[in-house]
């Protein structure tokens, strides 16, 4: 099958690994893959595993804007010339140029909702290009694809993201102190950390109130945040004003993510909304107690008191009680841990990839 896998960008992101770790595992499976956006810093990922990059100028978030006007033409042409069978959307521009060009060529199209919409827009009501199968990451967004979008479950396959669980084996597994002095981080240091895009979404900012608290009751406490993202200069802002600059560790994050998981002694998802929360799961693969908000895709993958805390979102005061918590209990913090690691064998890469190529056969 030659596959079309169409997204604005590949700059790091949840939509940006997603489409490259599925690119390199349909490849590795044998089907023949593209990949079209506007180009990033996973290019080279794609490049690495010798998947075919094709540039298109896509990089808007106007589904019906002079960038997606112009670039509707050569998606069209790439998917003639290059003999498409199936083109899979990511974004909202995607599923817009797709439904076109699927209209043209007959070409079909599938997408995959990353997480939660606008309702109530009304370009979304009259133009819904959804495609033939649309791919939901998790039950909370199958949800709201047919309670609030309206899409008709006949069409709506639910399949959660997975991970590469190879550099979660037991033996990598142990603290990397050569990073850990890269970062200024104390072997003696109670590392409570979290890994994504510096969005507002994310909720980063209450995260930072709760380890402010936090750290004053542990004063060998620190929090590692590994991301980049809008929101950068007012998280260090953040930081500075509240007295934590020793104390708080922003980091792009150049190495691979277990290796700054390796660290952390807690875990936190403190974000607003989220359709799943793939760093979730790398953080449970990576045997750690895991704190995350009540909601979306992450009640999902934790059962509070388990295999993880789940917490009222945008909540500084219970993130801190549950972080102080873990803390002053080791043997909960370890029970937790544990389970999780175990619950995360479920989400595994191959097993994403294989139900997605089950949406792709439907389709076709």
């Amino acid at each position: 099958m030659n596959i079309l896998l169409l997204t604005t960008h590949l700059n790091k992101g949840g939509i940006a690994f997603y489409t490259v770790n599925l690119a390199k595992h349909l490849k590795a499976k044998g089907e023949n893959v593209l990949v079209s956006s506007a180009g990033g810093d996973l290019e080279e990922v794609l490049e690495e595993y010798g998947v075919t990059h094709i540039k298109l100028d896509v990089k808007t978030k106007s589904e019906f804007g002079p960038k997606t006007i112009k670039a509707t033409p050569k998606l069209i042409t790439l998917v003639r010339d290059r003999g498409i069978d199936l083109i899979h959307a990511q974004t909202r521009v995607t599923q817009v140029m797709s439904e076109v060009a699927s209209r043209v060529t007959g070409i079909p199209y599938v997408t995959t909702c990353h997480g939660f919409f606008n309702y109530k827009r009304l370009s979304r009501r009259i133009f819904p290009c959804w495609g033939k199968r649309v791919v939901a990451i998790s039950k909370a967004v199958e949800d709201h694809l047919t309670e609030q979008l309206k899409v008709s479950s006949e069409i709506i396959r639910q399949v959660y993201n997975g991970i590469d669980l190879s550099p979660y084996k037991d033996e990598n597994l142990t603290k990397d102190r050569t990073l850990a002095e890269a970062l200024g981080i104390g072997e003696d240091a109670f590392v409570v950390g979290s890994v994504g895009r510096l969005s507002s979404v994310k909720g980063y900012k209450y995260l930072i109130e709760a380890f402010n608290d936090f750290s004053e009751n542990m004063q060998k406490g620190r929090l590692l945040l590994v991301g980049e993202g809008p929101e950068e200069k007012a998280l260090k802002e953040q930081v500075e004003q509240l007295g934590l600059k020793d104390k708080v560790i922003i980091t792009p994050g150049e190495k691979q993510i277990n290796k700054y998981l390796s660290l952390m002694d807690v875990f936190c998802l403190s974000s607003i909304h989220e359709g799943l929360g793939l760093s979730l799961i790398e953080a449970m693969a990576a045997g750690k107690a895991c704190i995350a908000s009540d909601i979306g895709g992450l009640s999902e993958l934790i059962e509070s008191e388990k295999d993880g805390l789940l917490v009222k979102p945008a909540s500084s005061e219970e993130l801190e009680k549950a972080i102080l918590l873990l803390a002053e209990d080791e043997n909960l913090r370890m029970r937790l841990s544990g389970n999780a690691r175990k619950k995360s064998t479920a989400f595994s890469i191959e097993d994403s990839v294989e139900r997605t190529l089950s949406v792709y056969r439907e389709a076709v």
